[in-house]
């Protein structure tokens, strides 16, 4: 599989460094300066020169990911405990990390089904379980990040860098579905898990509002197969190994020659079960001649539908609520009754052109995993869609089609929203609301407002990501801080146990240890690491205070006791002073602890004198401590299997609901995962912090079935598959 697809990438790298001159030397022809048009000169000699070295690289990551997916368990790297793991990332890295994340994040939504399935694939022969999206080495990410450090070989500017990341994405990883067939294929026949389910599985869906009304297709008998199309967007998907409508497991549902044809044979195949007829204009019996004659031509219609559209136009947008699907053929044949023509009817292909639309919408309305503002947004659309398929039926068959593209951008960037509440200063839904009555309001019979409006907001976004990406990742840092220092708590925490658990010490020394040098050494551990001086130091400055404060039996350890009090008081002044003490405080210990060793020193040379001891506080017995703000708990979590297969496929940015008792249901995504405790970081769609879970916390939420995911892949595609799947599915019931 690895080498088959090796070739086939090799031919899409080859594609893009073909087109990546003409790239380089468009933009030098348009560029504003000569400096500017110098450097896209040198770059492109810069890259011809390294095109072979870049190739090279680019493979062999692409190699290694196969190795180290397959070749054993990934070998430890020794960690130094004072090392930041957790540095700030520099400008460059950062805009290279945000390319990649979105190259990620728009092909995994364009190939969900089969990155999916080869995913599932692989991971049934991995022996440890182990590969998921992010390391699968066909997947997305995996590619994108294997491309990007090919190029950190070759000396270009980060300007560059990124243009040949839009270039990779445009020439590669779009056009992936050739590899991903290929792969996928060779696993069936193989027999490595030949039946998978034809759709994203997605049976953890939250609970949610009735389903909207679903009128209008009786005319033409589909009116049950809308049901089974909201059913099918509100419902669970169906077990591993099957799939809805009986299709053989591991391939699409939508044919490759999918178009208007295969549409109206499937409504066909619909109205013959039920022995409806063609349409037939209203009013006329289905024997009363041919429909052409008192059909609407399509200009009629297209007026119809016209008005109609200006007239919605008039109606307020509501956030809060999932619209009712419009009856358009009843709309449409109603207004049609009151025109001077008198009363017409439908065109079979028009006819078939509204109901089909009509049953994607229904699917969409119905979807658990759009926000009900989205979907109050995208039901608007309904109708310019209908006339858009009625003038241009590439509509269909294109999966690229710009109005496709849009409604499924729109939906995509959506994706984070809870309610109607949190979108009063919305930018992103103020945007997607313009795009929205931009069409209402401009479209009428060209489709280039859809390519317009199609690059405009993917420029918003993509504006609107990289606010969102910094903040994801100025929480991602503060998160790890955090987790680092409880690691550095919880090491000093035993460190200290260890060594002074049992000794008897001054209630004053105990709990300047427990309370303050705890402090000092969390610091250092946090900020220089347990390899450092300074946490040496602060290590051997204990092991001095603990034997200074015991009581002594030589006359050689008492006077290397006042030797070493000087020493000891300086260190700890010291670390007192690093944690930001208050003056007045390191001045009370350092003279009680002065004035204590000098006083404990003369209690232990009287005794070696005369055997006897003045009266002096003889302390008390030290006990494990436990540090403030240490909330850990080390005690495994029994997990129920399911809810284990559940849990391995949250992994970062991954978005779910969460529902917990009086909230309401809250989107977020998963930003990071932390270390001790295993503590899932949640972000909203602008980055920022919204909810914090332990592991045990996580599986109780999913027990409950307050936790769901949501399926990111795109809605249209998502709904074109269930409502082919449910025609063919109630055909065959007939059959």
């Amino acid at each position: 599989m690895r080498l088959e697809t090796e070739k086939l990438l090799i031919g899409l790298i080859g594609e893009l460094f073909n087109n990546t001159d003409d790239a380089l030397f468009e933009m030098a022809d348009r560029a504003q300066s000569e400096d500017q048009q110098e450097m896209y000169f040198d770059s492109m000699r810069m890259i011809r020169l390294h095109r072979e070295e870049i190739e090279a690289s680019f493979f062999k990551f692409f190699a290694s990911g196969f190795d180290l997916a397959f070749g054993g368990p990934e070998e430890p790297k020794p960690e130094v405990e004072g090392e930041d793991k957790y540095a700030l990332l520099d400008q460059e890295d950062l805009e290279i990390t945000v390319a990649v994340s979105g190259i990620v994040s728009k092909v995994t939504s364009q190939y969900s089904l089969p990155v999916m399935q080869l995913t599932k694939r692989l991971d049934s022969l991995s022996e440890d379980d182990k590969i998921n999206e992010r390391s699968n080495p066909l997947g997305p990410y995996a590619l994108s990040t294997n491309f990007s450090k090919a190029l950190e070989g070759i000396d270009v500017g980060i300007k560059i860098r990124i243009i040949l990341m839009k270039l990779f994405e445009r020439f590669v990883m779009e056009r992936l579905e050739s590899v991903y067939d290929a792969a996928n294929q060779i696993l069936i026949d193989a027999k490595v898990m030949p039946e998978m389910p034809n759709q994203i599985q997605n049976d953890r869906r939250p609970p949610g509002p009735p389903p909207a009304k679903t009128a209008g297709l009786e005319p033409t008998g589909t009116h049950t197969v809308a049901h089974a199309a909201a059913d099918a967007a509100a419902s669970p998907a169906p077990p591993p190994g099957g799939q809805p409508g009986g299709q053989p497991g591991g391939q699409s549902v939508i044919p490759p020659d999918f178009g208007f044809n295969t549409v109206q044979n499937l409504l066909a195949g619909m109205r013959e079960g039920d022995g409806i007829p063609q349409a037939t204009p209203i009013g006329s019996s289905a024997g009363s001649g041919p429909a052409a004659e008192a059909a609407m031509d399509p200009s009629e219609l297209l007026k119809i539908l016209s008005s109609i559209q200006d007239h919605s136009q008039l109606d307020d947008i509501d956030a809060s609520e999932v619209p009712a699907s419009p009856d358009l053929r009843l709309l449409v044949t109603t207004q049609a009754g009151q025109s001077e023509g008198g009363q017409k009817g439908l065109r079979q292909a028009d006819d078939d052109t509204v109901n089909f639309i009509g049953l994607l919408f229904d699917y969409i309305l119905n979807d658990k995993n759009l926000a009900i503002p989205m979907k109050a947004l995208i039901a608007r659309l309904q109708i310019p869609l209908v006339k858009l398929a009625i003038l241009d039926k590439t509509f269909f068959e294109k999966s690229a089609h710009p109005a496709r593209a849009l409604l499924n951008e729109l939906s995509s960037a959506g994706i984070g929203w809870s309610s109607a509440q949190e979108l009063k200063r919305d930018a992103l839904y103020d945007k997607i609301e313009s795009v929205v009555l931009r069409v209402l309001n401009e479209f009428s019979e060209g489709a280039e407002i859809f390519n317009d409006l199609l690059d405009d907001f993917r420029k918003f976004v993509a504006k609107d990501a990289r606010r969102s990406v910094l903040v994801e990742q100025r929480v991602r840092e503060s998160e790890a801080g955090k987790a680092r220092t409880l690691q550095a708590k919880l090491q000093v925490q035993k460190l200290i146990n260890q060594k002074a658990s049992g000794l008897r010490l001054p209630a004053e020394a105990g709990k300047f240890i427990s309370e303050t040098w705890s402090k000092v050494l969390t610091l250092r551990c946090v900020k220089q690491g347990v390899e450092s001086e300074a946490w040496m130091n602060g290590v051997a400055t204990l092991d001095d205070l603990l034997w200074a404060l015991q009581p002594l039996s030589t006359s050689g350890d008492i006077e290397l006791r006042l030797t070493k009090a000087a020493g000891i008081i300086a260190d700890i002044t010291k670390g007192m002073n690093d944690l930001g003490a208050p003056v007045e405080e390191v001045l009370r210990v350092s003279e009680w602890l002065a004035s204590h060793l000098e006083k404990l020193s003369e209690n232990d040379l009287a005794f070696l004198e005369d055997d006897s001891r003045p009266e002096m506080d003889d302390g008390v017995e030290m006990e494990a401590i436990v540090l403030a703000a240490v909330d850990y708990d080390e005690e495994p979590v029994a997990v129920d299997p399911a809810i284990a297969e559940q849990l391995k496929d949250i992994t970062e940015g991954t978005w779910v609901e969460i529902t917990e008792a009086d909230n309401l249901p809250l989107r977020c995504k998963l930003a990071t995962v932390t270390q001790p405790g295993s503590v899932y970081v949640f972000v909203n769609r602008r980055g920022m912090k919204v909810a914090e879970k332990n592991r045990k916390e996580l599986v109780e939420l999913l027990k409950q079935g307050a936790l769901n995911m949501i399926d990111e892949s795109q809605v249209f595609d998502r709904a074109l598959q269930s409502v082919i799947t449910e025609l063919r599915n109630t055909q065959q019931k007939r059959a």
